[in-house]
């Protein structure tokens, strides 16, 4: 299971964001104050052909996805 990271001030508005998402992707939790931790159950070619709608719909909702907090880069790539 992969994680990845969200900048968003509630659980609920990145929940609202995935919505229905496909490759599993969902909410774990708060990870910090200012990050919402997320999963997905994706293979390597199902998250090269999804993620793109993925960071479209938190994007879309004001959201960013981001490095896990304690690493050095700050802001994590879109792949698309």
């Amino acid at each position: 299971m992969e994680r990845f990271f969200v900048r968003a001030e509630s659980v609920n508005s990145v929940r609202r964001a995935l919505g229905r998402a496909p490759g599993g992707a969902k909410v774990v939790g708060r990870f910090d104050r200012e990050t919402i931790e997320c999963s997905h159950t994706m293979s390597e070619q199902s998250f090269t052909r999804y993620w793109p709608e993925i960071a479209s719909r938190l994007e879309k909702a004001g959201l960013a996805v981001v490095e896990r907090p304690g690493t050095p880069s700050t802001e994590r790539e879109t792949e698309g």
